[in-house]
Parts: C-alpha cells; sequence; structure tokens
C-alpha cells in the first residue's frame, strides 16, 4: 500500500504542522502516513475509503486518520479541503491535561500497531459555527506559516491547541449519536437533515417524531443549541455557499433553489453566518483559485 513520509511535507523539524489546500481534491488510492491528518471538508462531495468501509463525505464534515490508518477517496464531485498535517510529536506531550479526555484520545490518541490496523477513521460534523471557526483558525495558522513574521512558531502552536480543543469539543463517532440523544430525537434530525431543502414545518416535525412542540424546540436547542429552523437554514446556506463557488447560477437562482424566497433575507443571512455577502464570498474563492492555478 502507497505510504506518505513526514520528510516529503517537514523540511523544518521544528515546526509540528503543515498545511495542504486541495481545490479540487483529486481521486486518491488507499493509502497510509507516518503523520496526523486532519480533513476538512470546504465543499463538494466525495466517497471516503476505509477499511472498515466506505462513508460519504460532504462539505461541513471533519476527519481525523491517525498514523498508520489506511484511507482514500473516490467519486468526486467538486470536492475542496483543507489537510492540516501534523507530527506525532505533536500530540505526545500531554499539554493541558488533554489525554484524559475520551475525544482527544478517539481523535489523536496513540494506537498499537495492531490496533490501528483496524480501527475506525474518525469522521464527525461540527456544527456551523464551530466548523466556520476551525476554517478561521486554519486560515491564520496558515498564514503565519506563509509569512513567518516573529513569533509565528508560538503563534502556530497555539492556534493548533485551540483547534484541537475546538474539535475535540465537536467530534462525534460517525456510527454513534450524540450523548443523551433518545432514538426519537436522533431520527427527527434525520428527518431534518434528509428534507431540509423541501418545505418543512412544524406539523411535519411533529407528525414524524409523534413529540409536542415545545420537545422539539427542547430536543434542538439541547443537543444543535438551536432552532429547527435555524438548523434547516444553515443546511442551506451550506448549500449555498457551495454552489457560488462551484457553479455560475445567477445568486437569485441559487437563493430559490433552496427555499429562500427573499433574496434580501438570504443575503442577510448569509452575511451573518459567513460574515460576507453572497456576491463577495463568490469573488473571494474565485480570486483563490485563480492565484492557485
Amino acid at each position: 500500500m502507497y505510504q506518505l513520509v513526514s520528510k516529503k511535507y517537514w523540511p523544518d523539524p521544528n515546526i509540528p504542522v503543515c498545511f495542504e489546500f486541495q481545490n479540487p481534491q483529486s481521486p486518491f488510492p488507499m493509502h497510509v502516513h507516518d503523520f496526523h491528518e486532519i480533513a476538512i471538508i470546504y465543499s463538494g462531495r466525495a466517497v471516503h475509503l476505509t477499511v472498515n468501509g466506505d462513508n460519504e463525505v460532504q462539505s461541513g464534515d471533519c476527519i481525523s486518520v491517525k498514523p498508520g490508518q489506511a484511507h482514500g477517496f473516490k467519486n468526486i464531485r467538486n470536492l475542496v479541503l483543507m489537510n492540516v498535517l501534523v507530527r506525532p510529536s505533536f500530540f505526545e506531550e500531554n499539554r493541558f491535561g488533554l489525554h484524559s479526555i475520551p475525544a482527544y484520545n478517539a481523535l489523536f490518541g496513540r494506537e498499537t500497531e495492531e490496533d490501528i490496523a483496524k480501527a475506525s477513521v474518525t469522521q464527525f460534523r461540527p456544527d456551523f459555527e464551530a466548523f466556520g471557526r476551525a476554517k478561521k483558525l486554519i486560515e491564520s495558522a496558515s498564514g503565519e506559516l506563509k509569512e513567518r513574521p516573529d513569533g509565528y512558531r508560538a503563534m502556530v502552536s497555539g492556534l493548533m491547541y485551540e483547534l484541537v480543543a475546538l474539535l475535540i469539543r465537536s467530534c462525534r463517532a460517525k456510527n454513534d449519536s450524540p450523548a443523551g440523544f433518545a432514538s426519537g430525537a436522533a431520527g427527527l434530525i434525520r428527518y431534518v437533515k434528509d428534507n431540509y431543502r423541501s418545505p418543512v414545518n412544524m406539523n411535519d416535525l411533529i407528525a414524524i417524531s409523534a413529540m409536542s412542540e415545545s420537545k422539539i424546540l427542547r430536543t434542538f436547542k439541547r443537543h444543535l443549541d438551536c432552532s429547527p429552523f435555524q438548523y434547516i437554514s444553515r443546511l442551506r446556506l451550506s448549500d449555498a455557499a457551495e454552489a457560488l463557488v462551484h457553479t455560475d447560477k445567477p445568486i437569485t437562482e441559487i437563493a430559490l433553489d433552496l427555499g429562500f424566497n427573499d433574496s434580501n433575507y438570504f443575503t442577510r443571512s448569509f452575511r451573518k453566518h459567513l460574515g460576507l455577502s453572497p456576491r463577495e464570498y463568490r469573488k473571494k474563492y474565485l480570486q483563490e483559485s485563480l492565484s492557485q492555478n
């Protein structure tokens, strides 16, 4: 099996991390590496290959691959991602008591050679705000490495520890429901994720969950820290961001396709969640794409 080795990526042994922005990510066969990899899916979709089965990944997903774990990608559909490559030594010292946190060990803990060959790659989906914050931390750390101002090593390490803390708080094992989820709650969330492009109202949610309106609102608040309709809006805005980058559809058409009947409301919502207007967002990522080529 193909193996990627650290010395290809780290000419400076004093820097524990490097970043690879893949726009687009090409199909990649099963492979292993001797470093940690955190893949942040910016947009698009693909099938993620692992020894324990294949899973679809899409915009908003995160993948943590430990040294020695095999993985790859196929069936690529406009996949754009950031690979954060981290030396194992970064995780060996138990700074801030992180080793006592179960999610930390699931993502970054050491495994025996025998266990790592059969261990599942961790795939999870942070909430909308956490995902946006993770991207900003990565972009800040990447910028520090490119510019290398005074104190950049300390800054990169600090940003990486903040990223690690953010990811362990967001981590959910791919086959598990979040802690405390009742089966009815999990089914309700799944229904929304499967139907968010279509009109969904409270009566629909009551009918499929057999819950009262107040219980539905409490369920979403407890597990997603938002209302069901705020969650729907987040999912639609994520799709809108992908469409702005990978299609030339007019902004009004994208808004209508995703259920935003008021283009002004769409623009306000987009700016609130992503910090840019739809037009500014499209322009920014087109410019970044051109600079990569």
